[in-house]
């Protein structure tokens, strides 16, 4: 059998054969080292060197690197900016407008003062946000004959019936002409009502353990004023909490998202972190705002707790908002009080403002 210095000799016979009537030969190796090549010439060019039989010019090529500008972007709020500003303050700042603002101010200048959006593609397979709509509608459709009531194993059981139809209803209207009868979308569509199923034996696990929930609103819409008397001019704020209840006496404001969410990502411990660390605490940012809103509309008359359904984390159930002493303290406050609304507006206010603030640019952040 041919052996490896069998197979070295046919290489050698050919690499030299090709060479055997050429003029001119370019032969080029990486001096690169990596995790395949070690940056030094083959055998046959070391071989070419050592044989000294032709005239041979070492030549070491580099690419041109050129130079990037890696400055941030920068825009001076002008007055017609100021304007557009004051236009959308009038509407209203939803919670996910100011996170955009603190996750990138450029994003929240082209999204909310110049107004563009990204463009919709066709969706071949159900969108993340598609997917997140039909769960929220869903939901919505099947709590909304027992709003104002105490639910019981028997309501759940009744809504557990009409998973299927209601699922299938929703994706027909928001997945529009799509084909939910194979492929990906077959999976989404089972995935749905593993997600709706698996939150509704969650509920009736709360009921049968003792506790005693009455549904109060579903997607309610949400709209108060903020006051700044430093701007002069009237400031909103606006939202659509998902769900509003009543636990054991205790009102929760209720946030529903698709994503896992771990209970980290809803615990501050400095209050001046909640509007300038985006990726650790936009979600306490959100559920606030939205305990905020309903605290301006109602006052406080009960308990109040805002939390997160999250469909991929389902298992520790509500993940509610808390304030900790310290990182590793164990002791948490998750009761919402006069004071934490107060914390809370103090920041708010501090944002706000420096949106507004003429001698401060809407400056792009690196990321």
């Amino acid at each position: 059998l041919p052996t490896y210095k069998e197979k070295d000799a046919v290489y050698t016979y050919h690499f030299y054969h090709l060479l055997q009537r050429a003029k001119n030969i370019y032969i080029l190796y990486n001096t690169e080292v990596d995790a395949m090549n070690g940056g030094e010439k083959s055998r046959f060019i070391a071989q070419l060197e050592a044989e000294k039989i032709h005239e041979i010019e070492d030549v070491i090529i580099t690419p041109q690197v050129r130079h990037i500008d890696n400055r941030l972007k920068s825009i001076n709020k002008t007055d017609d900016i100021i304007d557009h500003l004051k236009d959308l303050a009038k509407k209203g700042f939803s919670p996910s407008a100011l996170t955009s603002y603190i996750r990138n101010p450029l994003d929240f200048y082209f999204n909310k003062v110049l107004q563009i959006n990204s463009f919709d593609d066709i969706e071949e397979t159900v969108a993340t946000n598609t997917f997140g709509t039909i769960i929220h509608n869903s939901l919505e459709e099947l709590y909304k004959p027992y709003i104002s009531e105490v639910l019981t194993l028997e309501s759940i059981a009744q809504m557990k019936s009409g998973i299927n139809d209601t699922i299938k209803k929703f994706f027909i209207k928001e997945f529009r002409k799509g084909d939910i009868s194979k492929g990906k979308n077959l999976i989404i569509f089972e995935i749905t009502k593993r997600y709706i199923s698996n939150y509704l034996d969650m509920e009736s696990k709360s009921i049968a353990q003792g506790s005693q929930i009455k549904i109060i609103a579903l997607e309610e819409e949400l709209k108060v004023p903020v006051s700044l008397p430093e701007l002069g001019f009237p400031i909103y704020m606006r939202g659509i909490v998902d769900r509003i209840d009543e636990c054991n006496g205790v009102l929760r404001v209720i946030d529903y998202k698709t994503g896992k969410v771990e209970q980290s990502k809803v615990e501050i411990v400095e209050w001046e972190d909640i509007t300038t660390d985006y990726d650790k605490y936009n979600k306490s940012f959100q559920v606030l705002a939205y305990a905020y809103m309903i605290h301006k509309q109602t006052s406080f008359k009960k308990p109040l707790e805002a939390g997160i359904i999250s469909f991929k984390n389902l298992k520790p159930g509500l993940l509610k908002f808390a304030k900790k002493d310290s990182p590793r303290s164990k002791k948490k406050n998750t009761i919402i009080t006069e004071e934490t609304i107060n914390k809370y507006h103090n920041e708010l206010k501090k944002l706000i403002l420096e949106i507004f603030d003429p001698k401060i640019d809407i400056v792009e952040k690196q990321t």
